[in-house]
């Protein structure tokens, strides 16, 4: 099973895959922008996991994942990602189009990734279910 550290780095290469080519160094940038670590907000697999079952707690359950679309040095990473911002993006005046518009949405759509999300998804709530059951298991005593 992949670490929710191995998820975000996941999500962070396929980024950097997904973004158009020909850009100057895009793709370098995002790479450097959005590496595991750095998409889970500064924390490893370890706090992330505790950080989401502290807040299965108060009822809630959510995942985020932080993507640079604009990196330092690769600022105009924004225009290819949103092409509503520059009418030569979105008119198809480069020779990009269509592959590298939205390319942060089409990597977490990417199957690859959400498969490996999904299996996380499920180890994940067998472990809160084991949890669930030794604090049951403790009260019963």
């Amino acid at each position: 099973m992949a670490t929710l550290l191995q998820v975000a780095q996941k999500l962070g290469d396929l980024v950097s895959v997904k973004a158009p080519k020909k850009t100057g160094n895009l793709r370098r940038q995002l790479k450097t922008a959005n590496t595991g670590r750095k998409i889970l907000g500064g924390m490893n697999s370890a706090q992330a996991e505790k950080q989401i079952i502290e807040d299965l707690k108060t009822g809630t359950f959510t995942f985020e994942f932080d993507i640079d679309v604009a990196p330092d040095g690769a600022e105009y990473g924004q225009w290819w990602n949103s092409p509503t911002i520059s009418k030569t993006v979105s008119k198809g005046k480069t020779r990009n189009i269509p592959g590298g518009i939205n390319f942060g949405e089409k990597a977490y759509n990417d199957p690859g990734f959400q498969r490996i999300l999904d299996e996380y998804v499920e180890k994940l709530g067998e472990k809160v279910a084991a949890s669930i059951a030794k604090t049951i298991d403790k009260e019963l005593k």
